[in-house]
This record gives C-alpha cells, sequence and structure tokens, in this order.
C-alpha cells in the first residue's frame, strides 16, 4: 500500500445488517448516506459485493480470516472463534502495523485479540465468552421444523411500531463508547508513526429498530422503496425459507409485518438510521483530515449482511437472498487507487484480507481461498471472475445450506432438502425457480459439481453438530455449577 514509499494506513468500517441496495452510492434515491457518496465518488464501489454467511459471528470470522465459516467450525452466533486462525490483526500486524478493533466483533471464547494490538470499547461487543448468555444460542438442527425452540421470539418486537426503545446498541454507536473511541484514537494519530489498521464496527442498522424523531422526520414525507408482492407470487421457495420463516415467527406477526403503516414506520426508522451511521462516517472522515491522514489512510467500508426488510414477506438476515447477502463495499485511498471506479464482477468478503496483505506487502496463508483486489483498486479494472460461495448452518435451519454464485446464476443447495437456481439478472427479485428447467440444467450442474468439490455437507452437518452438543452439555455443567 505506498504512497511516497510509505505503507498507508488502512480504515475498515463495518456496520451490520445493512444490504447494498439502502445504499445511495448502489441507486437508493433517499439521501441518507451522502458521505458513502462522497467515498464512492472519491474511490471504488463493488456493485456486486457478497458476505460468505448471512449471520454475524460467522460472517465476521470469516472476513478476519478470509476463510470459510465451516472451515473454522463457525457455525452459529455461539460457535466459538478458535485462536489458531491467523487474521488480519497477525497479518497486518507481522508487515509493521499497529491494530486496533474498536466496537463489536461477535468473537466468541477467551480469545478477543485474535491478533490484534488493542480491542477499544470491548464491552459493547456481544457473547463475547463462554457464559450462559453464550450458550442459549447454541442452537439445535433436531428441532421440528415450526416454531421457535427457545419460546422467546427476541427480534419481533423490532418489526411493529414501538413509541419508546432504550436501544442500547445505538447509544454504543452514537456518543458514550464507540464512535467517541473511534474519533479519539484517530485523533491521535499523526504522520511519522508507524502505519494503523483500525476496525471500527458500529451495531447500527442492526434490529431493534429505533432512532431519535428527529432522524426518523427526514424521510416522512419521501418516497420509500417499500416491499410489494405480485399477486399470485408464492415467495416461500423450499425448507430453507420455510425454517426460517418459522424460526423468525412470520407468520404469527405478518399481520402487523405487512401493513402499510408499518412498513413505512419500519423504512423511515431504518434510513433515520442509515442517516445517523452515515453521519458518524463523515465525522471519521473528518478526524483523519484534522490530522492530515486524509491522504495516507485507505478507507472502507462494507456491512457484515444484509436484511431482507420484509420483502417477500421475510425478515432478518440468514436467506441467500440478495437483500439478505449482497452487502456494500467501497474503497477510497487517494491519489493510489482508482477513483469514481464501478467494479461488477462478483466479489466476496473473503477477499478483503488478500487483499490488504498484497497492498502491504505482507505474507499470508497458502492456502486461502479469497483472490487480491489489488489491481481492481488501483487500476479500475475488472477481476477474473470467479464463483462465490456463501454458507449457513445456523440458528433455525435444520441441515447444511449452501451457495454457489457465478455471474448471475446462483445455485442453492440444502442438503438433503432441495435445490434452487435463480437468474438475477432477467429475475431480480428471484420469485422463478429455474432448477427443473431444461435450458439451465447444464449451468445447475456446473455449479453443484464446484460447490459439492469445495464443500462436503455431509461432514459440515456432522461437525457443527458435534459443536452444538458440546457446547450444550459445557453449558450445562456451568449451569449446575453456578
Amino acid at each position: 500500500m505506498a504512497t511516497q514509499n510509505a505503507k498507508s494506513n488502512v480504515l475498515l468500517i463495518m456496520c451490520d445488517s445493512m444490504a447494498a441496495d439502502f445504499c445511495s452510492a448502489y441507486g437508493d434515491a433517499t439521501g441518507a448516506t451522502p458521505h458513502l457518496h462522497e467515498l464512492a465518488r472519491r474511490g471504488v464501489t463493488f456493485d456486486r459485493a457478497y458476505c460468505n454467511s448471512p449471520l454475524c459471528t460467522p460472517s465476521r470470522a470469516s472476513i478476519m480470516t478470509g476463510r470459510y465459516a465451516s472451515d473454522i467450525r463457525c457455525f452459529d452466533n455461539a460457535s466459538d472463534f478458535a485462536s489458531e486462525w491467523p487474521t488480519f490483526g497477525h497479518v497486518l500486524g507481522a508487515a509493521g502495523y499497529e491494530t486496533t478493533i474498536v466496537g463489536k466483533m461477535h468473537f466468541v471464547g477467551h480469545d478477543q485479540w485474535h491478533g490484534f494490538d488493542h480491542r477499544v470499547a470491548l464491552e459493547t461487543d456481544y457473547a463475547t465468552g463462554y457464559d450462559a448468555a453464550s450458550y442459549k444460542l447454541a442452537y439445535d438442527w433436531s428441532w421440528p421444523s415450526a416454531g421457535n425452540p427457545v419460546g422467546h421470539n427476541w427480534m419481533g418486537p423490532s418489526y411493529v411500531q414501538r413509541p419508546e426503545w432504550d436501544h442500547f446498541p445505538l447509544h454504543y454507536d452514537r456518543d458514550e463508547l464507540i464512535h467517541k473511541e473511534a474519533l479519539n484514537y484517530l485523533k491521535d494519530k499523526q504522520s511519522g508513526q508507524s502505519p494503523f489498521f483500525c476496525c471500527v464496527s458500529y451495531h447500527a442498522p442492526h434490529n431493534p429498530f429505533w432512532i431519535p424523531e428527529k432522524f426518523r422526520d427526514r424521510f416522512r414525507d419521501q418516497d420509500m422503496p417499500l416491499p410489494e408482492v405480485p399477486e399470485g407470487i408464492d415467495t416461500c421457495h423450499g425448507p430453507m425459507d420455510q425454517w426460517l420463516n418459522d424460526f423468525h415467527y412470520v407468520d404469527e406477526i405478518k399481520d402487523q409485518l405487512v401493513t402499510k403503516d408499518n412498513l413505512r414506520w419500519l423504512y423511515e426508522t431504518f434510513y433515520g438510521m442509515l442517516y445517523d451511521l452515515d453521519q458518524r462516517v463523515g465525522e471519521l472522515m473528518a478526524a483523519l483530515k484534522a490530522n492530515g491522514q486524509t491522504e495516507n489512510t485507505a478507507v472502507i467500508f462494507v456491512s457484515d449482511h444484509g436484511d431482507m426488510m420484509g420483502h417477500r414477506g421475510m425478515i432478518q438476515k440468514r436467506y441467500f437472498y440478495e437483500k439478505s447477502i449482497r452487502v456494500p463495499m467501497i474503497a477510497a485511498l487517494p491519489g493510489t487507487w482508482a477513483q469514481g471506479v464501478r467494479i461488477s464482477t462478483p466479489v466476496s468478503l473473503i477477499d478483503l484480507l488478500p487483499t490488504l496483505a498484497d497492498l502491504a506487502g505482507a505474507d499470508i496463508p497458502d492456502d486461502l481461498p479469497g483472490i487480491s483486489l489489488r489491481s481492481s483498486l488501483e487500476t479500475g479494472s475488472e477481476p477474473d471472475e470467479k464463483t462465490i460461495f456463501c454458507e449457513y448452518h445456523g440458528e433455525g435451519v435444520h441441515a447444511p445450506c449452501l451457495l454457489a454464485l457465478r455471474g448471475d446464476m446462483k445455485f442453492i443447495y440444502v442438503h438433503e432438502q432441495e435445490e434452487r437456481l435463480y437468474d438475477t439478472q432477467n429475475d431480480p427479485d428471484e420469485y422463478q425457480n429455474l432448477i427443473n428447467h431444461p435450458a439451465h440444467a447444464t449451468t445447475a450442474a456446473n455449479l453443484k459439481r464446484e460447490l459439492l468439490e469445495r464443500f462436503d455437507p455431509q461432514q459440515i452437518a456432522d461437525n457443527a453438530i458435534r459443536s452444538q452438543k458440546n457446547r450444550r452439555f459445557i453449558h450445562r455443567c456451568e449451569t449446575n455449577r453456578s
């Protein structure tokens, strides 16, 4: 990452649950993200960037290690993130960077540093240790398919109107810890010091949805891209959809979820949260400018996954539809990387580690599945097309779920349950399952073959169930001990 023979700093800004379509750099017309739009104008926008698992803990572990979640046995939101896996912290630290995380990262287990020099605002994180709360998330695929086995719908109320919500993650983001500490960190960085890699990770716009009224007021009179389902369309395709709808209690809250008034409230609130998040991005940029670090700091913005936001009558993440897995990825380094460029070839978040290591001249393990995007950043050229893989084996489903995406075609495989194929170019809402269409038989067969060469679904199932059983056993032991 050379600028005047010096390594540039890296500021990785990460948010939670933001689909790419809600960012103005990707065509959204509400004006909620002006600072991200400016970042895109000064840098490179990846039009089709995908997370590698549509769930917080597996996705973040995958990003940090550049590996697929099942390879590091990080199956769900209570999976231990083992210390044996090299991360950004190890790789860039060895290349001379001071490495810091500010905010949430969902590192489950005793190791909360994973090779980073510093962790700031650690108390804002979720499921950070081997405690009772984290083991309650050790879900079991052996549930019956209907209903939530823990008997508690923790997310449902956040999708219906509430006059007040003391949303502590939002307060952590805005005032009390994460944003304050991030600004303090950047203000202390001066030219001539060791280069830094800083990951600032916010909660927003993750549910529960709440924002002070002054932010929601900005969007009360604007047109909203509210989801609509065409007449006669069956939005629930197969076991994976039904399992997750059952888990999310969609049927029980559907009457509240899909009303025009509630969707309007939901989207106004969500855009208010995005606007507030975007203002914080602007303040981070201003902090870099104030200490003369703008020209020497690569800024990268990503989300760990998206959210269905009522599309197809579905809520939350966990699905393989575009709203759930396609995320914003925008990167800028003035004078070094291309400006105002859009990359249309699909990439994924496991490409971040090899990319930054390449730019920094750092060594990486030789078995990482991602690729370096250095050429795309520096010249604006399209990377070589490759197959993108995404996986979900966590709460709600009853079998390993895998996705292979190449070009516009998406192949979904649920072990011993179902196969699906979508053409995202001609069917962007993914309503038409082409798996039995003769014209697409070769495409489906090739994607399935490639997916099964890369993943062993039965081995994933065996490993995940063993992990779940072990965690529940430990939880019982700890509960009895107390």
